[in-house]
């Protein structure tokens, strides 16, 4: 039998609580040396029933900038070389194979236009 809704949102309401607590917020208690090294406490991941996901260091925050690597697991894929895209590349409609192709059509002649040798070095066209 599928939880009651009442059971739920006091589940909902016990850990809003917890996570909103004084020494939560504080990080009072023992940390484990990944916490002090990070800032990130990971232990309150166990506090959920499904797992979170807990991720820090470069790349880790939704940033506005256009230089921010895009990691494998959101959709970046390697070239050649084993770089990553960058967030700038995803800008506007389609995706960079399209903002290419309408820079190119715009920019004929553009040498900052990237041509297919180009996109091939940059993971983009194969």
């Amino acid at each position: 039998m599928p939880p009651h809704f009442e059971d739920l949102r006091q589940a909902a309401f016990n850990a809003e609580k917890d996570l909103n607590s004084y020494q939560a917020k504080q990080g009072l208690g023992k940390k484990s040396d990944s916490t002090l090294e990070s800032g990130v406490n990971e232990m309150v991941d166990k506090k959920f029933s499904e797992s979170t996901g807990v991720k820090y260091g470069p790349g880790s925050t939704a940033s506005g900038s256009d230089h921010r690597k895009v990691p494998e697991d959101e959709g970046g894929t390697r070239d050649d070389r084993g770089r990553l895209p960058k967030a700038g590349d995803f800008k506007g409609p389609g995706g960079p194979e399209d903002n290419i192709k309408i820079d190119s059509e715009q920019r004929g002649g553009d040498q900052e236009v990237p041509n297919l040798q180009d996109m091939k070095r940059r993971g983009i066209a194969k």
